[in-house]
């Protein structure tokens, strides 16, 4: 997580991502890309709009990164940056049920639509929740700062909701086609990542990398594209390359699980739209084939 808070944070943050921000009312959020001068994908992030400015939530290996490149930029604009992954704990609640469970949990307003976050108390701790849609459902991640996290972890047990192990949490990841740091190597286009139209807008204000957003935009293509690798048995190994009838390596498996969704073995894969319509793929020494990811875009008067 990445705090950016200031008068200036919302103008001068919005001036280094794909997702418009000076649209943003506060408890609303979006889904955006940080990329460098060339186009390549720093971070893909959920951006909150909070009382003091933004919360930019992305994986812990990202917002190092993210946060010394937004203040490489930062000159006299009134806005603070500070790297908080180490200050905040982060729960996830997930199923068909947690809407409804958090609901009977608290006297506070819960979020229903993906993106939405509010304050929320939760036994006696004040928390920061934000619904999302990345383990494909309506499900919730709980921010609070980290010296309250046993107290937050006591109450949930004594609430008695089922822990999850997290390799049926990484499942739901993964079968929702939402990749994390360990998804996005160097020299990234924010287009490989299937994550259009929801994490980029076209219509918004000038940004650092939109030179190269939109040329592949006018271009209609990009040489590769985030894909689920589907092979029968246990995951894929991460590393595994896919390989065509020929030989010819398309891509390298990035994360993997044990999907009970499409059963069997379940990669994620930046696979050259050669692979797309080609026949006889193999990953991991097993016969493999590509299911699409497609992430609609959420629309604004669905965030509220």
């Amino acid at each position: 997580m990445v705090q950016a808070r200031g008068a200036e944070a919302v103008a001068f943050v919005d001036k280094f991502t794909t997702a418009p921000l000076l649209t943003l009312t506060e408890g609303d959020g979006a889904e955006g890309f940080f990329a460098d001068a060339r186009g390549w994908v720093i971070a893909l992030t959920t951006i909150l709009r909070t009382n003091e400015g933004l919360w930019i939530e992305c994986d812990a290996a990202s917002a190092p990164r993210l946060s010394s490149h937004l203040e490489h930029y930062h000159i006299r604009e009134q806005v603070e940056f500070t790297d908080t992954t180490d200050t905040f704990f982060g729960v996830a609640v997930v199923g068909p049920e947690a809407a409804a469970w958090l609901a009977m949990h608290t006297a506070d307003a819960v979020p229903m639509k993906p993106l939405v976050h509010g304050r929320v108390r939760l036994g006696d701790v004040d928390t920061l929740v934000l619904c999302t849609d990345r383990f494909g459902g309506i499900d919730y991640l709980v921010f609070i700062p980290r010296e309250a996290s046993s107290r937050l972890l006591a109450w949930l047990t004594a609430t008695s909701l089922p822990q999850a192990n997290p390799d049926d949490l990484a499942s739901l990841r993964i079968e929702a086609g939402c990749p994390e740091a360990c998804d996005i190597p160097e020299k990234t286009l924010p287009q490989e990542l299937s994550r259009p139209p929801r994490a980029i807008s076209f219509t918004k204000g000038c940004y650092l990398g939109q030179e190269t957003v939109a040329r592949i935009d006018a271009l209609g293509h990009v040489n590769r594209t985030l894909s689920l690798v589907a092979v029968a048995g246990h995951p894929p190994r991460v590393g595994s390359v896919i390989v065509d009838a020929n030989g010819e390596s398309l891509g390298t498996i990035t994360s993997s699980c044990r999907s009970p969704r499409f059963g069997g073995g379940l990669g994620l894969a930046l696979v050259h739209r050669r692979g797309q319509m080609a026949s006889g793929l193999v990953a991991d020494e097993r016969p493999a084939r590509l299911i699409p990811i497609d992430h609609p875009a959420i629309p604004s008067d669905e965030r509220s």
